[in-house]
């Protein structure tokens, strides 16, 4: 039996272990009591050491030979060369003799000094000694004087109370004043010889510190230089200590820089994270100009003082960088920050330089890269989409041009062109304009028309030309078209369009060419392909149609009428009038009637394949019912009944009515995809299909401009699963140009801090001047003026409208454009002002636009000049001295200047300056035309001949004085006198 005895509750206690036996440590190597050899245990302890060792140093050395430190130290070794350079430079301004001299009279001052260095130190004892004596008996003199103030009152007091301590008070007031003046005479004793004292020392040390004053003002700059080329270097000692790696936590000269934009954010899931941008860590001189000439990443940020400075709009600090160009904020690396080279050769030179891979760079790293140095402007939409125009951006806003000239707006949606009328014509009176075989044969291939067409290209596309997934698109091509053309003719034929009336069919073509040459024609419109010229777009020579053939297009009769008052022929026309007469509209009318395309008129259009015209209609009935209704309602319908229903589902699916007015479509909705935040859109959301290009997003928006239906290669689809963007067949140029303002609409989100706040009535003014193409003839806010490069002879340009507000009297701006051709300004020009019929609101906001600009007052304004008849007299000398009637016209009426005058000389009436021109302004042009307008031929005369101080000369210095402002104002006031003009005047 056990011998335990059970616990409380029945339980037994456990037994107690046996003792372990104790075996001694040693022989354990001999006795295999381990499972590894400790001898082997240390080597690999070693060896893990040692690679330990290793792998710390190759990643400290990683760290330390990082891209942007490398990038440092070229920048601080660049900066010293420039800082040593402006030493050399500095220390060559000095007058070298006249330095050594004062370094020589400096020298012997300090040996005089050392000399007489016994007397120096007895004047300095005999300052410091007379010093202490004026500082005691200055005090004792305040002190009695205090005393004796104190006793006067007392004495004013008995007096005035006729107390009997008067003599008493006045005999101690007397005793104080004597002791009081005795120490003011001590004091000015001791003033004296202390004042004698301090000269006799000043003049020990004078020589001295003269010469010192005069060396030290000399070594200003160099010194300046010399404590800053010394912050650059150091030393290579210090540099070494401070930037070595584990101790470059000190102070190190090699650090990131970045510009903390609390205001701009990253949208991450669930979070938004500040903007940090660390550019200025690599592009070191970006806003310092004694690098301008240097190569990038050190090359100064070009205009500064429009993009970086803290003046500037766009000011470093508050906008970083990577809200203009993109990239990633906090990358400090060449390849993750985002660049894109310029074009291919850059492309080559990177991956050589930096191994950069479009593929690595843009899709695994970044989804936003940066802006491309052509298409950086893209960046500035973001902050200035408030208006139609950036007036900083011409290649942006060139682009915003071109979508609203092709009317990308009426199938996508695109911020900034809402409310903007279609750019087709109306199709609701096509019957009465065209006839159904040239619609057929414009909407095969506009192009075959004319190069120029706007008008894109639906079919005999990649995706619909040929057999393709059982479809014979050759067949079914025709049918569709027919198809369209019955419904339009069908629909306009009940609309019963109105017959124009007759006009004269006898005009005179040759004469007719020269009228659209000259009258201004060439603003809005081109004959033919527009001739490029280096660096000046004509986007808006584009605005209007292309003449090209309209012979072969309409009838003469309808282009006279439409030549002569657009408006009756279409009510929303753009076009305005340009005034004119029976004849002159005959012979443009002979002119452009006869410009034809023989070929294009011998083409016969190809008719419907009837069995090809059921599939279309049995596939557009199948798709809202079952296959049997469908084949019923097909047997049902005749051959015209199948057209119009074809024609309606085709215009449908094609979406014709986003830009033509079609009837039945008044309020169909756009077919394409909204692209208000186009620049945003993920890589991944872009399908490419089977091409191979580049993963990127600018690269997929210029292949879908190029050929939009490209990506359905190789894909197996149904016609009505085909794309249906048409192909405009767009230029290398324009692809670029649309393509920027797609990039530039971004979701970003900008504080209202940062984006344009721009006035509204300048926004209203820009909108009116963007819709009536007025920079296609004139310059505005420095931008326009396309027409110029159709004519041979400058005198025919229209004229440079830059401050225009600050030029006009508003009066005769509203009755300018109420009725241009009531007065002739420029009465040599062939080229003809417009009437656009501009209702009143449109006059005054054209007014306020030009005057918000130039920062003037709009509405009433006073023009009159006061002046002195004195100065009226000097003005007219200096008129008739000055040639001025030998350009310009001085006879009211009169449209030619005074005789001896060549047309060479032409310039406007001035008679009608009192009543069209503002008095300053006209100060300001006499002053400078070029500052206003570089390209005008009135001459400089009063130039400048000091450009520091502004200083300006005149030819003319017996009169006035030769005060040359006095002579601009007297000019000025003479002007306003001619045709009937008056001023006050006073005096003589």
């Amino acid at each position: 039996m056990s011998t335990e005895q059970p616990q409380e509750g029945g339980q037994k206690k456990p037994p107690i272990p046996t003792p372990a036996k104790r075996v001694p440590a040693y022989n354990i190597e001999k006795r295999g009591d381990r499972l590894y050899q400790a001898q082997a245990l240390h080597k690999w302890f070693a060896i893990s050491s040692l690679l330990l060792f290793v792998i710390t140093v190759g990643m400290v050395m990683q760290d330390y030979m990082r891209e942007w430190k490398r990038y440092q130290r070229d920048f601080t070794r660049l900066n010293i060369q420039n800082t040593q350079g402006d030493y050399i430079s500095a220390l060559g301004s000095i007058d070298r003799t006249k330095y050594n001299d004062l370094i020589k009279d400096y020298n012997a001052a300090n040996a005089a000094q050392r000399q007489n260095s016994g007397a120096i130190s007895q004047a300095e004892e005999q300052v410091a000694a007379l010093n202490a004596q004026f500082i005691r008996v200055d005090q004792l003199y305040k002190t009695t004087k205090a005393q004796y103030d104190a006793d006067k009152y007392a004495y004013d007091e008995a007096v005035a109370h006729k107390l009997p301590s008067e003599a008493k008070d006045k005999a101690k007031a007397e005793a104080t004043q004597v002791k009081m003046d005795q120490y003011f005479l001590d004091r000015e004793e001791i003033n004296t010889k202390l004042q004698a004292a301090k000269d006799e020392l000043t003049k020990l040390q004078n020589r001295s510190i003269e010469d010192r004053k005069q060396i030290m003002a000399m070594r200003t700059d160099l010194d300046r230089i010399g404590r800053q080329l010394n912050a650059l270097n150091p030393g290579t000692l210090v540099t070494s200590i401070i930037n070595a790696p584990m101790l470059d936590f000190l102070k190190p000269s090699l650090q990131i820089k970045q510009i903390l934009l609390p205001n701009l954010f990253y949208d991450q899931p669930f979070k938004q994270i500040s903007r940090a941008d660390r550019c200025t860590t690599c592009h070191l001189g970006i806003d310092n100009a004694k690098f301008a000439d240097e190569a990038q990443p050190f090359k100064t940020h070009p205009n500064m003082s429009l993009y970086l400075s803290s003046g500037s709009p766009h000011p470093m600090d508050k906008f970083g960088c990577t809200s203009c160009h993109g990239g990633l904020d906090r990358s400090t690396d060449f390849l993750t920050a985002g660049h894109t080279p310029r074009d291919k050769k850059q492309e080559e030179d990177w991956e050589f330089k930096y191994g950069w891979d479009p593929q690595a760079v843009l899709r695994e790293y970044l989804e936003t890269p940066m802006f491309s140095m052509p298409n950086v402007e893209a960046g500035c939409y973001k902050c200035h989409n408030s208006s139609t125009d950036v007036p900083k951006a011409a290649a942006l806003d060139n682009g915003r041009e071109l979508i609203k000239q092709f009317g990308c707006f009426g199938c996508h949606k695109l911020p900034g062109y809402e409310g903007i009328r279609k750019v087709g014509p109306d199709l609701s009176t096509v019957s009465g304009k065209l006839t159904q075989d040239w619609v057929k044969k414009w909407l095969a291939n506009p192009k075959d028309f004319k190069s120029e067409a706007r008008m894109p290209r639906f079919w005999y596309n990649t995706n619909n030309s040929g057999v393709q997934n059982g479809v014979d698109w050759d067949k079914r091509n025709p049918v569709e078209i027919n198809a369209i053309v019955a419904y339009l003719w069908d629909e306009s034929s009940k609309l019963a369009p109105k017959p124009l009336p007759a006009k004269n069919a006898n005009g005179n073509a040759e004469h007719g060419k020269e009228l659209v040459e000259t009258r201004g024609c060439y603003g809005c419109h081109s004959v033919g392909p527009i001739e490029e010229v280096s660096n000046k777009t004509q986007v808006r020579r584009r605005h209007g149609y292309n003449l090209a053939n309209q012979g072969s297009k309409v009838t003469a009769n309808w282009i006279a009428n439409w030549v002569q008052d657009p408006q009756q022929v279409w009510p929303d026309s753009k076009m305005p009038s340009l005034r004119l007469s029976d004849p002159e509209v005959a012979d443009v009318a002979a002119y452009l009637s006869s410009l034809k395309n023989p070929e294009w008129e011998k083409k016969v259009p190809p008719p419907s394949d009837m069995a090809t015209l059921d599939s279309v209609v049995f596939e557009f009935l199948r798709a809202g019912s079952t296959e049997a209704k469908a084949k019923a309602d097909l047997a049902a319908m005749n051959g015209d009944q199948k057209n119009l229903y074809a024609g309606k589902q085709l215009i449908t699916r094609y979406g014709c009515y986003a830009c033509h007015n079609v009837p039945g479509f008044e309020k169909a909705q756009p077919i394409g995809t909204a692209l208000t935040e186009a620049g945003s859109k993920l890589i991944s959301q872009l399908d490419f299909g089977f091409l191979d290009i580049e993963h990127e997003r600018s690269e997929w928006y210029s292949q879908k401009l190029h050929d939009p239906r490209i990506f359905d290669r190789g894909r197996v689809k149904k016609p009505d699963e085909l794309l249906k963007m048409p192909n405009f067949t767009l230029s290398d140029k324009d692809v670029n140009s649309i393509v920027m303002v797609l990039t530039s609409m971004v979701k970003d989100k900008v504080p209202q801090e940062m984006k344009e706040r721009p006035d509204p009535d300048v926004v209203e003014g820009r909108m009116l001047v963007a819709e009536k193409n007025c920079k296609g003839c004139h310059i505005v806010e420095g931008i326009g003026g396309d027409v110029r490069a159709a004519f041979k002879d400058n005198l025919q340009w229209p004229p440079n409208l830059n401050t225009q507000g600050q030029k006009t009297q508003p009066e005769f701006l509203r009755s300018f454009l109420k009725d241009p051709g009531a007065v002739k300004v420029r009465w040599w020009m062939d080229t003809r002002m417009p009437t656009f019929h501009f209702t009143e609101h449109q006059i005054a906001a054209i007014g306020k636009y030009f005057a918000r600009l130039d920062k003037v007052d709009w509405g009433w304004i006073d023009t009159d000049v006061t002046t002195t008849s004195q100065s009226v007299a000097a003005g007219k000398q200096l008129f008739e001295q000055g040639q001025c009637s030998k350009c310009h016209p001085t006879t009211p009426g009169s449209s030619t200047p005074a005789a001896g005058s060549d047309r060479t000389g032409v310039a406007p009436n001035l008679t009608l300056a009192h009543d069209r021109l503002r008095p300053e302004w006209v100060t300001r042009w006499i002053t400078g035309p070029g500052l206003i307008d570089p390209t005008t031929r009135m001459p400089d005369f009063f130039k400048v001949v000091d450009e520091k101080t502004g200083k300006r000369k005149t030819d003319y210095p017996q009169i006035l004085g030769g005060d040359v402002d006095a002579q601009i104002r007297a000019l000025r006031d003479y002007v306003f006198t001619l045709g009937g003009g008056k001023v006050k005047t006073s005096g003589n």
